[in-house]
């Protein structure tokens, strides 16, 4: 049982899911960034021995989290995709397609190398930004943010290292949620991290035993 963690943001109360997703009940918005179909394919592609369940597990936590609030939207943050249209392309659009009330909205990262109308052929909405009720989202975050908006973004794959009293370490994703910007994990189970250095007052959600833990 998945156990996700709630949080305030303006007005509006988002849930933080331990599959590394985020949840808006009253947008009926499923948000997610940085999933990276196709990623293991394309090492494996390029020599570098990556097991074939990678790519999959990827959309087994999608189905999952769908599964789980039947959103009527879900908006992916950029990166959805690691390469040009192949076989794990249409897995992707065969496991949406079970999903069919649901809409699909892609704000577009620097991994979307295909183009526009690929996209909007398997129903996909594209932006580069997208503002809803004053929550602004990006791939990336951003210098400028609407006046009265928060911005929230992925591309940076945060975690942050927890040390234990016998030099133990483990490096963890979080959610990192700063006065301005909250910045999601990244969705797909491939992906590299980046070790955050929060501020006092920001707020950093890891991930324990299927559940959302606040870290600080």
């Amino acid at each position: 049982m998945h156990r996700g963690h709630e949080i305030q943001i303006l007005q509006h109360r988002l849930v933080l899911h331990p599959l590394k997703a985020l949840w808006w009940p009253e947008q009926s918005a499923l948000i997610c960034s940085d999933v990276h179909i196709g990623k293991g394919s394309h090492f494996r592609t390029n020599g570098i021995p990556i097991p074939k369940f990678v790519d999959g597990s990827n959309l087994w936590n999608l189905v999952e989290v769908i599964q789980h609030y039947t959103p009527k939207r879900i908006i992916f943050l950029g990166d959805l995709f690691h390469s040009t249209a192949n076989s794990e392309w249409n897995e992707l659009v065969d496991c949406l397609d079970q999903f069919p009330m649901m809409k699909r909205i892609l704000v577009k990262g620097n991994h979307e190398i295909m183009g526009d109308e690929q996209y909007e052929q398997f129903g996909f909405q594209l932006h580069d930004r997208l503002i809803i009720d004053q929550i602004e989202f990006t791939h990336e975050p951003i210098a400028t943010i609407t006046d009265g908006c928060f911005n929230i973004c992925g591309h940076v794959h945060p975690a942050v290292r927890l040390s234990g009293t016998a030099r133990q370490s483990l490096k963890i994703p979080c959610f990192w949620m700063t006065a301005r910007c909250g910045i999601l994990p990244a969705f797909g189970a491939f992906t590299g991290t980046h070790i955050i250095r929060p501020k006092k007052d920001d707020g950093v959600y890891g991930f324990l035993e299927n559940q959302v833990v606040k870290l600080n």
